[in-house]
């Protein structure tokens, strides 16, 4: 044991009143001679104070202290009679080790063991808890009862954009020192008195400062109405001297109570602080400041104003120096916040005054809020991929029962599904049951049950005011654990390497059989026609209103539009690809020849029959069904895959089809002929869309009153019915020639009575195949639609109609056919009297109704292509395929989710930002995301699927769409619409923002994209050994792939014209004083991450500082956003007051440990593992840069 010897002997020699108990005692000690050891009995002095005894030199009060005992995990043995001494006991501790002690009587016997029995710590403790059980039962409440746990029980919680009854900020004076002449370590806590429950609470505290009688606290203190205070509370304000800091151990130096009605009437106040006999221990100066609403158009840096306000002259609060009291009658903003309360739940706020440059103050409010997304957004993500699986199912049950051995893959392909769509639909089950709190703690970053949601989601912001300077501004920080699925498969480098590895895999080596491009080929085919056809479609309704009111302008025009997207829907496929599957199912199809008592309880008929009555919608489609659909049962019922499979595998290994993982390094047969290539085959199945858009459209009538009549214009019900997508397995396929002519003739007889009603009666039909050019095999639909939305990306956003038709722009002679006007016979018009036409619609309804068929018979023939060609594919690469994507997809949720979190909070919780708005309406904003995770172990998994999930981020559109004032509920929650392969989500929109929004006159809404970028750095003991091992390297080509896109991104913002150059100085990056601009910035940004060094955070920090400069969004994650997150959030923070807000530079590092010690991410920690303290062991914290270490005291504690 190691003790300070010098403290000890104070200790011993202290007055009579300090110990417990003191007399004689006979110690039996050994003493080693020359031969043998002895045990004697000495007469000895002892002393018991706590859980220590001492015992002296010999029986004299003043003789020399030699030892003590500690009186730790122990039970005390009385001695039988006869045994010497005659009254003696024994201290046995745990380990086997004991101490012998006589008295000089039988009742002093019993008076030390009765003295050393309640001298443990754990016996102390019990004591305390029973007197603290008795004084609760007498008063009525718990005494160590704080302002959370009350709010709690009220179910009360903070509102930021409440106004405090007022803000208080603390100093001391003349503390005394204690008995060496050291100063002490004082800390203020307040206690408030609540009347109505007769019940004194602990309501807050500053933080420590070390050694100082007179310190300057930074923490500032609110009193909240909402609490239940008035200006009759009571309130006690107590010092304490901190003498360890990681217990806590303090020992009381004085108090003072004031009431809160004395605190409004007085700006300043200084009181004494009383001690033990009510002696004056110091005095404590409380500095009140009355707070205002902000008000509705004030001009800040983020929202400048219109036109220049007029304000009366203000006093400022100067702080001239740090001895002298701030100048009174000042008056604090409180920011206005939106719709924060909607969005965002459970917020810890605290308050700060810190010291600027110039001698003033800085105002600081910090909030962290868990985000009421956590849960809700992912359920439509993974309703999505449930739709999406169903559809898939569906495709092979449509196929009909095919001959062996193709009818095992069938059943092997639908198990497959079914599995999938288990999990999927059991995820989204156990989100739906989630209760309690809105973000998912780290301790249950393994739990499988919620692994879609993301870990620790939290909303950092940080609202600052300087009044010297005159700015005020929000700054938002999301933190989030890492983007990964923990429960699943670890030690293998990630989605990048998975991918990879499906890529190369040998499986590909053979290029004879190139049915994977035949995969991706029919995946792209539907997406394609699916969306072409919800266009038509959409396109014939307004014909149809137009048609109703007989307004003729503007009906050439949707015509034109019409036969373009027509046109594309006839390029799209090759016949070849198409004959191939139609023979392949008329070759293999079961035929009604065969013996129904062979096939009767096959599984493809047992799984199918069961389909024909499964709800194959989401449950949260509100699409409505065709009306002879057959009557829904739940799908799950039918579901052959057993839990008891899944509770085999490990948590932290889960794997959907390991079969596929444990052949994965076995050689596998190239002569198969079910050869796929993976990469593609993940491909497609990962961009496989759903069926339809769930967003409710409205119904327009085209005159009549019958359903069925309207039902072949609604888009919905069309996608909704099976009829419409499938071939029921009884059908005969419609020949691919048929299909086209029936497209060709539905358009030529619609345009042509269109251009008929428009007095166009003269113009010939139109021709959709002159020249008719076709797609290639080796270019599909799919890649150029991402090809555009690349560019969309960085360019003003395109929508999906202009990419279909940039297809076409070079076929003049498409819109030459329809525009020119010669005197040529036109059957589908003949016999066609224009005054004796009164309905139009009737005319036009039957073309239409034609042409919809004739496009469910394109899609029905390429879903039953695709299913051919999916059948066809390698066993092993599919689950391989299915493994990797499940894994995308929980990686994705998180990141979409995080994303989608991070605009609602720009967009509703804060004033408009017009410079904001206008960069979503050009190029987009951008998103930097800074990773803290090592390169080495477990964590090389977290980076390898947090970049891929993060690259995915690309591929989303967003749609800002005014909110709907009419249902306030759902009027924050953004809706995820169409395919797997081009998500879209719809941002519902404040009135305020929407009005700000550059919209074409035709046009409600906006879409742009997101830049996303990612940059990380190691910082823990591992980046250390990860570095020494040099095995960074694909970090830092990451970061220097994502610099390039950054850089990319900056020079198409410079054009904008809206580049500032405010100076930055940032702790931590070599800067200088001078002007920092955002081009320089991006030299150095460039330097550092070219130049690669150990634990390069100036990389972290730059990017930090050029995503602010250009209005991006920041977002930080470490393993569980938790640790090394709170230190990067903190350090930002406190960075962003030194550059932008003139934070006194001695002030630094105060504040920096003011923020980590008493700010919300010490509430973070505890939220999620109950410890009030930062995971850091000592070996860690050394290894830690120096601007990222927490303060003493703060760290320490185990759980992750």
């Amino acid at each position: 044991m190691r003790f300070n010897k010098q403290e000890l002997l104070t200790l011993a020699t202290q007055p009579s009143q300090e110990f417990d108990k003191e007399g004689v005692l006979f110690l039996r000690e050994r003493q080693d001679g020359f031969f043998r050891r002895t045990e004697i009995l000495l007469e000895r002095w002892c002393r018991l104070r706590g859980n220590l005894l001492f015992y002296f030199k010999s029986r004299d009060l003043w003789s020399e202290p030699v030892g003590v005992v500690v009186l730790e995990q122990f039970t005390i043995k009385v001695d039988p009679q006869g045994v010497e001494p005659p009254h003696g006991f024994t201290i046995a501790f745990e380990g086997g080790l004991g101490q012998h002690v006589g008295a000089s009587s039988e009742a002093d016997r019993d008076s030390w063991i009765d003295a050393i029995q309640r001298s443990g710590y754990y016996k102390m403790r019990a004591r305390l808890r029973e007197l603290e059980q008795r004084l609760e039962l007498k008063r009525g409440h718990d005494p160590d009862l704080d302002v959370h746990m009350w709010r709690l029980r009220r179910g009360n919680t903070i509102d930021p954009s409440e106004l405090p009854i007022c803000e208080v900020s603390l100093m001391c004076d003349n503390l005394l020192c204690d008995g060496h002449g050291r100063p002490p370590n004082p800390v203020i806590i307040a206690h408030v008195f609540i009347q109505s429950a007769s019940v004194w609470l602990k309501y807050s505290n500053t933080e420590i400062i070390q050694r100082s009688s007179n310190p300057n606290f930074l923490n500032t203190i609110s009193f909240r109405g909402s609490d239940g205070l008035n200006s009759e509370s009571k309130i006690k304000f107590t010092a304490f001297d901190v003498r360890e800091t990681v217990s806590q151990t303090a020992t009381p130096l004085g108090c003072s109570t004031v009431t809160l009605g004395t605190l409004q009437e007085n700006d300043r106040l200084r009181i004494p602080l009383k001690g033990n006999n009510n002696v004056t221990v110091g005095f404590l100066t409380i500095t009140v400041w009355s707070l205002e609403r902000e008000g509705s158009n004030p001009s800040t840096e983020s929202t400048p104003l219109r036109a220049v306000q007029h304000h009366d002259p203000l006093v400022y609060c100067h702080r001239r120096s740090q001895s002298l009291p701030p100048r009174l009658g000042c008056k604090l903003k409180l920011p206005r916040q939106g719709e924060f309360k909607h969005i965002f739940g459970n917020p810890a706020v605290h308050t700060y005054r810190f010291h600027s440059g110039l001698g003033g103050d800085i105002s600081v409010h910090e909030i962290m809020a868990e985000s009421m997304l956590c849960f809700t957004f992912p359920q439509q993500l993974v309703g999505i991929w449930i739709n999406e699986e169903k559809e898939l199912l569906q495709e092979v049950a449509a196929m009909g029962e095919l001959v062996e051995p193709w009818h095992s893959l069938q059943v092997e392909l639908l198990d497959r599904h079914l599995q999938l769509l288990h999990l999927y639909s059991q995820a989204k089950e156990n989100l739906q049951a989630h209760k309690g709190s809105f973000f998912k703690p780290s301790s249950r970053k393994f739990d499988r049950s919620l692994e879609f949601a993301p870990i620790n989601l939290h909303l950092q912001r940080m609202w600052v005011q300087n009044e010297t300077l005159k700015k005020c501004d929000f700054y938002d920080i999301v933190t989030v654990g890492a983007f990964t699925a923990h429960s699943h498969k670890s030690k293998n480098g990630g989605l990048i390497k998975l991918l990879q590895q499906v890529k190369e895999s040998p499986i590909k080596g053979k290029t004879d059989n190139p049915s994977v491009n035949k995969i991706a080929m029919a995946h792209d085919a539907i997406q394609a026609i699916k969306q072409l056809r919800r266009e038509v479609v959409d396109a014939m309704r307004t014909l149809m209103k137009l048609a109703k009111e007989k307004k003729t302008a503007g009906m050439l025009p949707i015509c034109d539009e019409m036969v373009l997207k027509t046109r594309t829907l006839l390029t799209l496929w090759d016949s070849g690809l198409v004959e191939e599957a139609l023979s392949f199912v008329e070759e293999h199809k079961v035929t009604p020849s065969m013996s129904d008592d062979i096939i009767a309880m096959s599984p493809f008929r047992r799984i199918t029959q069961h389909l024909q009555f499964a709800n194959l919608k989401s449950p949260d489609a509100d699409d409505p069904v065709t009306p002879d659909s057959p009557s829904a049962q739940p799908l799950h019922s039918f579901f052959k895959v057993s839990r008891d499979r899944d509770n085999k595998v490990d948590q932290d290994q889960f794997v959907i089809f390991p079969d596929a993982e444990e052949d994965e390094k076995k050689p596998i047969d190239v002569n198969s002929n079910n050869e796929e290539n993976k990469n593609e085959d993940y491909k497609t199945e990962d961009d496989e869309g759903t069926e339809e858009e769930t967003t409710p459209m409205a119904q327009i009538s085209n005159g009549h009153d019958s359903e069925k009549s309207r039902m072949f214009l609604d888009t919905h019900a069309m996608c909704s019915s099976p009829s419409a997508n499938y071939y029921k397995p009884t059908d005969e396929p419609e020949p691919w020639d048929l299909t086209q002519l029936n497209i060709e003739a539905s358009v030529m007889c619609l345009v042509s009575k269109v251009k008929f009603l428009c007095g166009r009666c003269s113009s010939p039909a139109v021709r959709l195949r002159n020249a008719q050019r076709g797609i290639g095999r080796s270019q599909s639909f799919r890649s150029e639609l991402c090809a555009q939305q690349q560019e969309a990306v960085i360019f003003q956003p395109i929508t999906k109609e202009n990419k279909l038709n940039s297809r076409t722009n070079s076929d003049d002679n498409i819109s030459q056919a329809v525009e020119s006007a010669t005197a040529v016979r036109n059957k589908f018009t003949e016999g066609l009297e224009l005054c004796n036409i009164t309905d139009w619609t009737r005319e036009l309804r039957p073309s239409m109704k034609k042409l919809r068929q004739a496009m469910d018979g394109l899609l029905k023939t390429a879903r039953l292509t695709h299913s051919v060609f999916r059948l066809q594919e390698d066993k092993k690469a599919a689950q391989r395929s299915c493994n990797v994507r499940y894994r995308r997809h929980v990686c994705f949720s998180h990141a979409l989710t995080s994303l989608v979190t991070g605009l609602m909070a720009k967009l509703w919780c804060q004033k408009p930002d017009p410079t904001f708005v206008h960069i979503l309406s050009t190029l987009g904003p951008l998103v930097s995301f800074e990773g803290l995770l090592s390169y080495y172990g477990d964590e090389i998994d977290m980076w390898g699927d947090m970049v891929v999930a993060i690259e995915d981020l690309r591929t989303v559109s967003f749609v800002l769409v005014p909110s709907s004032p009419s249902s306030r509920g759902g009027a924050y929650q953004p809706k995820v619409i169409g395919p797997r392969s081009s998500l879209s989500i719809q941002l519902p929109v404040p009135e305020n923002v929407h009005s700000l929004l550059p919209l074409a006159p035709s046009s409600n809404q906006l879409t742009f994209h997101v830049t996303p970028v990612f940059f990380n750095i190691g910082i823990n003991e591992l980046a250390t050994l990860a570095e020494n091992l040099g095995s960074v390297k694909p970090q830092e080509r990451s970061n220097a792939d994502n610099f390039v896109r950054l850089n990319e991104y900056y020079h198409h913002y410079r054009k904008l014209g809206l580049a500032n150059r405010h100076s930055t100085n940032y702790r931590g990056i070599n800067s200088h004083k001078a002007d920092a601009s955002l081009s320089d910035l991006m030299n150095r940004l460039k330097a550092e991450v070219e130049h690669p060094k150990s634990k390069n955070v100036a990389v972290l920090q730059l990017a930090a500082v050029v995503c602010r400069k250009m209005k991006g969004l920041r977002f930080t994650s470490c393993k569980s956003a938790k640790d090394r997150t709170g230190m990067s959030v903190t350090l930002e923070q406190v960075n962003i007051l030194s550059s932008e807000y003139d934070l006194a530079e001695h002030e630094f590092q105060r504040a920096l440990d003011c923020t980590r010690s008493e700010g919300c991410r010490r509430e973070n920690s505890y939220k999620n593992t109950g410890v009030r303290k930062y995971a850091f062991n000592s070996l860690q914290l050394y290894t830690l840069p120096k601007l990222y270490r927490p303060p003493q005291g703060t760290y320490g504690s185990a759980q992750s």
